[in-house]
């Protein structure tokens, strides 16, 4: 096996990496190119269900979900959907994009993290999704966001996913919340700084590699600051109703502005909006994952 090289960076703490978390990078289920041809497609000022047709059938498995989607009770039907673009239609493009996405890193996020406290039931495919669709509605709602909603929602997918890899070299922490420093103890770096790495590797762009690198210190992210301000506001929104971590969550439960008031200001969302992004946030999330489960069994 080839060692993989470290990036070129002026952090010293590359060099107290561990040669075993980086043998471990490599066994990481590698993500669909799948993804990465949705984004630059979805960046195109015009494209029809066919075009979606030839990145959807170049993943038979993928193809077969969608119409098992398709056909499935979520939608009402009068005869079998049996090809793609028949499926696109049905199922609507913004739908589409967004089980694409999960389906196509659900290898990657449909882990169990014994180490990190997150429940027994897909808890950390569940906070995945949950960050995932909240940063698309909040990219949507931000007037001042440059980042696109598919980028959005693919960041919000992968923003942990340097915890993979951290989670077995972590000592058992009997229930504990995780700390940065105790990441940094273990392998030498945190998840985000890890999470970088990883996504450079798999040529991500920087819109959205820089977001999950400082998604816990936006002001960090030069150029693409706010886009890391939608995923650190994504995920505290998911974390104030534990989503991931309880089970149930109970989604009624009011979220305070002033917890996030900094990022709200740097995102141009103003307060007297807040309540409107909370509720289409949480119509976002109702039911999340039993509607994924139904496609991704």
């Amino acid at each position: 096996m080839n060692a993989i090289a470290t990036p070129p960076t002026a952090d010293t703490r590359w060099r107290t990496v561990r040669f075993e978390v980086l043998e471990r990078i490599e066994t990481l289920p590698s993500l669909n190119a799948v993804v990465l041809e949705f984004l630059e497609l979805s960046q195109k000022e015009f494209f029809t269900a066919r075009d979606f047709e030839a990145v959807i059938c170049k993943d038979q498995a993928l193809a077969a979900r969608v119409l098992k989607l398709a056909n499935s009770g979520l939608y009402g039907r009068s005869r079998s959907i049996t090809s793609i673009p028949e499926a696109v239609v049905l199922i609507g493009l913004e739908s589409l994009k967004k089980i694409v996405f999960a389906v196509s890193t659900e290898g990657l996020t449909r882990r169990a993290l014994a180490n990190y406290c997150y429940h027994e039931e897909q808890g950390f495919w569940v906070h995945s999704l949950g960050v995932a669709q909240t940063s698309r509605v909040l990219v949507e709602g931000s007037t001042l966001c440059r980042m696109s909603a598919e980028e959005a929602f693919v960041a919000g997918l992968l923003h942990d996913i340097g915890k993979l890899v951290i989670n077995d070299f972590l000592p058992a922490t009997e229930g504990r919340r995780v700390t940065r420093d105790m990441e940094v103890e273990a392998v030498g770096l945190d998840h985000s700084e890890l999470a970088d790495h990883i996504l450079k590797q798999w040529n991500l762009p920087d819109s959205i590699t820089a977001c999950v690198r400082h998604h816990h210190d936006f002001r960090q992210a030069g150029e693409w600051d706010r886009g890391a301000a939608v995923l650190g506001l994504a995920e505290g929104i998911c974390g104030h109703w534990g989503l991931g971590r309880q089970n149930p969550v109970d989604l009624s439960e009011d979220v305070p502005a002033e917890k996030f008031q900094e990022a709200l200001a740097h995102l141009g969302l103003p307060l007297d909006k807040w309540d409107q992004v909370i509720w289409d946030i949480r119509q976002n999330l109702v039911g999340l994952d039993g509607i994924f489960r139904d496609y991704a069994d």
